[in-house]
């Protein structure tokens, strides 16, 4: 139970840090929150009782929400505000959950040590490589979510509390007997029924459509014979690569960008460093008094029994874990080991396993890399200077093509296009310009006017929109869908007339009735056996396959309502099934029933826990009321 609590509490709570999906709705907990900040000391967002969260760790926290939120909906087009406030409002309640557990811990007296920080970090598997923590990957997954080590230990901590007071709720949850059999009963009984199944594709037609059939049915079903609205567009589009091209951009221009930004293509001195941990000072001063001239730490780390050394990798001398071990270990001469270093980890030996030089790469290597980034720069203020004209050129009236003459933008004409992007023959129209929402943007916009600027995908650019006309949805002349309506009135009898045999077959069938022998007399019937099945359409195990054609969720339906012997009728996807309710069988949790009975039981009380631990929260919220400084989360949501 507890390695349970572990996993699933333990381990989730600190891998949100990476890897955990947002999104959750308004007000998660609904907790009230003082807003204001009156009482607030300057650089301080969140307070709860004496516990703080300072305006830099909510501004990171909201900053790297907001990239996992983009990454999560996949680019989806939400206004940014919208945007802004939900993913603001998802990492606000993150942070008053933590700082209110930390306050509640510290009421009660719970204090996390540093051996217990240590410990922890070193068993979590994601810094771990080869079955033992990697302080390279831990520096890593630290420098990708732009945490430094003692912003993630102060989130571990925190983690910790809430693990400490919440872990006993979770061990001690449990599911009552009573609402776990009938739970299990109410899944996991079954029907067996024999069935006659008559699909529409068996029966045939006796008779031709006449045309007063045929229109009944075309008015019936106008709007399946209607055609879209269609509409003429004219398209200016402005963007970086159609003003400027590297080919515009001068050698000598090139030498000069190069001569001045020489550091952009310098590749600085590299070392490559291996360590060794250790929990104390006196421990790591041992090991290293033991070292002979020129030992490898390897060698040393084998002669003392400390336990094979971590090779670090090759590390500029300003990189992340550089900075925390510090300037004297990384400049330890090649071969030597370094004097004791203290982290939040331990203690550590350094040394230097070898140096590869600075190196810079020659103009002629990166000529057309800087031509093309001269290029984008100065695409950028033509783009913008472009973009002003072609704003007062819409201003006057002005003809996109004419703009576009001025501008230098490109016109693109498309002659008729429905929303969903076809032509009148159903083919898609060609969309290089905006393909989520060039479509949406020309159907907003009213016949004979221009759409407001919008952004280029790739936002090296803007285009605008003209609708030059719009074709009103039609209905399609019943002389140009006959062969599409007479399909339509033909499918239509033909599931008449099957709904018309199952009718007459269930009257006809008795209690002693052969169903296996309907289908010998008559071919459009075909017979099976189905179930055992559950009221949610599947066998009770892998052995049970059920037949889809035999199932709909009405068929389901009437038979767990009907009794044994009695015949039911119900449409399913290609016709209709008649069924005899054979058998009614209660759930028996033995074989792979019980492991199914094991799994709701899990489920439930984790349930129930998640409730009860989230009935705590609640009662700790209101015991440590929450201030929020609503001034500073408006001004890191302004949208600008």
């Amino acid at each position: 139970m507890i390695e349970f609590f572990r996993t699933s509490v333990k381990e989730s709570l600190l891998f949100k840090i990476f890897l955990g999906l947002l999104m959750a709705s308004f007000g998660i907990w609904g907790v009230g929150d003082f807003m204001g900040g009156g009482s607030l000391t300057p650089g301080t967002a969140i307070k709860v009782g004496d516990s703080e969260v300072k305006t830099s760790v909510l501004q990171r926290r909201f900053d790297q929400d907001m990239e996992r939120f983009r990454e999560a909906t996949g680019g989806a087009d939400i206004p940014p505000e919208i945007m802004k406030r939900t993913v603001m409002e998802t990492t606000l309640d993150g942070l008053k959950k933590s700082a209110t557990f930390d306050e509640a811990a510290r009421d009660v007296g719970i204090i996390v040590s540093a051996e217990q920080l240590r410990k922890t970090v070193y068993e979590f598997k994601s810094f771990h490589e080869d079955g033992k923590f990697n302080r390279m990957k831990f520096e890593q997954l630290l420098a990708q979510n732009n945490l430094s080590e003692s912003a993630y230990l102060k989130m571990l901590e925190s983690d910790l509390h809430q693990i400490t007071l919440m872990q006993p709720i979770m061990v001690n949850a449990a599911a009552p007997d009573y609402l776990v059999n009938s739970l299990f009963q109410f899944r996991s009984e079954t029907r067996i029924a024999d069935t006659l199944l008559i699909s529409n594709a068996s029966m045939a037609l006796q008779a031709v459509p006449k045309d007063e059939d045929l229109k009944a049915v075309y008015d019936k079903n106008i709007a399946t014979f209607t055609a879209p609205e269609y509409r003429k567009l004219t398209i200016l589009t402005l963007s970086t690569a159609d003003l400027v091209t590297a080919d515009n951009i001068a050698d000598e221009q090139a030498k000069t960008y190069y001569d001045e930004n020489t550091v952009r293509y310098r590749t600085p001195e590299t070392k490559r460093l291996s360590q060794l941990v250790f929990d104390t000072k006196e421990k790591a001063e041992a090991v290293r008094a033991q070292a002979a001239a020129g030992e490898s730490l390897q060698a040393l780390a084998a002669k003392s029994k400390s336990g094979a050394p971590i090779d670090l990798g090759q590390l500029a001398a300003n990189s992340p874990l550089v900075k925390t071990l510090g300037a004297d270990a990384f400049n330890t001469p090649v071969g030597e080991i370094s004097q004791p270093v203290q982290t939040p980890l331990g203690w550590h030996l350094v040394q230097v396993i070898s140096v590869t030089p600075e190196t810079t790469q020659p103009f002629e290597a990166v000529k057309d890399v800087i031509k093309q980034t001269i290029a984008a720069d100065k695409g950028a203020d033509a783009v913008y200077d472009a973009s002003v004209q072609l704003e007062d050129g819409l201003a006057a009236g002005t003809p996109l093509a004419d703009i576009a003459k001025n501008v230098g933008g490109r016109i693109t004409q498309i002659a008729a296009v429905d929303q969903s992007g076809q032509d009148p023959n159903g083919v898609n129209v060609p969309n290089t310009i905006d393909p989520k929402n060039l479509w949406k943007v020309a159907f907003e916009t009213p016949v004979n006017k221009d759409s407001k600027l919008a952004d280029l995908p790739s936002r090296d650019g803007y285009y605008v929109v003209h609708v030059d006309a719009i074709t009103p949805p039609t209905p399609k002349p019943l002389l140009e869908v006959r062969s599409k309506v007479a399909a339509l009135w033909e499918s239509e009898q033909k599931q008449a007339q099957a709904q018309a045999l199952a009718d007459k077959l269930a009257k006809d069938i008795g209690p002693s009735s052969q169903l296996s022998a309907i289908e010998a007399q008559d071919k459009r019937v075909s017979y099976a056996p189905l179930g055992p099945i559950t009221r949610f359409g599947e066998g009770p195990d892998r052995k049970n396959v059920v037949d889809a054609k035999r199932v709909s969720p009405d068929l389901l339906d009437r038979l767990f309502k009907a009794k044994v012997g009695e015949v039911v009728v119900a449409p399913v996807q290609d016709g209709f099934v008649v069924a005899r309710l054979k058998e009614v069988a209660g759930a028996t949790p033995t074989g792979t029933q019980a492991e199914v009975q094991k799994q709701l039981r899990e489920s439930i009380r984790n349930d129930i826990g998640s409730n009860l631990m989230d009935q705590v929260y609640k009662a700790f919220a209101n015991r440590y009321p929450v201030e929020v400084d609503r001034t500073i989360i408006d001004n890191i949501t302004a949208t600008r």
